[in-house]
């Protein structure tokens, strides 16, 4: 049952013996049962788990330690979230590449490469490779987002390319924790 007003148990945290948690979350009182240990051996995958957690509590500390980034990421949490879950949340969230479009990359110097990618906090970079038919590296370098538009970045060419047809497009999108998601396409 619902209650309001509850004056007794406003702002209350801490344990209750071994039956009852009190915590405070989004300025509301939030009761539970007491996290149980099972002195079990892992299996792989839960080691696995344990450890990707525990790289994603380390990358949160880091994040809580820059002013500004912590500000940042605050901002960007739901209500009732704090910017250290945001953090690992982040951390385990890769991002997206919603479109790679090559259509106006002809392989000469100018042509351009647009890219739509998303993250659930901030995309860091986008790195472009063009690679030719043979398989060569024709160029590479990173793309910048383009003004005004929301996730949306672009790459110039700024190496002639003679034959781009049969050649790849390969995209990288990097997140602030570190993840990666890559596409390619092909010319």
């Amino acid at each position: 049952m619902k209650q309001f007003n509850n004056s007794i148990m406003r702002g209350a945290s801490g344990a209750l013996g071994d039956e009852l948690v009190f915590r405070q979350r989004a300025g509301k009182t939030v009761i539970s049962k007491p996290a149980a240990w099972r002195p079990d051996n892992p299996t792989e995958d839960q080691a696995d788990v344990r450890n990707r957690f525990q790289l994603a509590s380390r990358y949160a500390k880091i994040v809580l330690s820059n002013a500004a980034l912590k500000a940042a990421y605050k901002k960007a949490a739901d209500p009732g979230v704090s910017a250290f879950n945001k953090a690992i949340a982040d951390y385990f969230t890769p991002p997206v590449i919603r479109e790679a479009d090559a259509a106006n990359y002809s392989g000469s110097p100018g042509s351009t490469i647009r890219i739509h990618a998303t993250d659930d906090f901030q995309v860091q970079s986008v790195y472009v490779t063009i690679t030719n038919a043979a398989g060569n590296v024709a160029e590479e370098g990173q793309a910048v987002p383009v003004p005004g538009e929301k996730d949306i970045w672009l790459y110039t060419a700024t190496a002639s390319n003679a034959d781009p047809t049969g050649g790849m497009v390969k995209v990288q999108v990097n997140d602030l924790p570190g993840n990666a998601t890559v596409q390619e396409l092909a010319l």
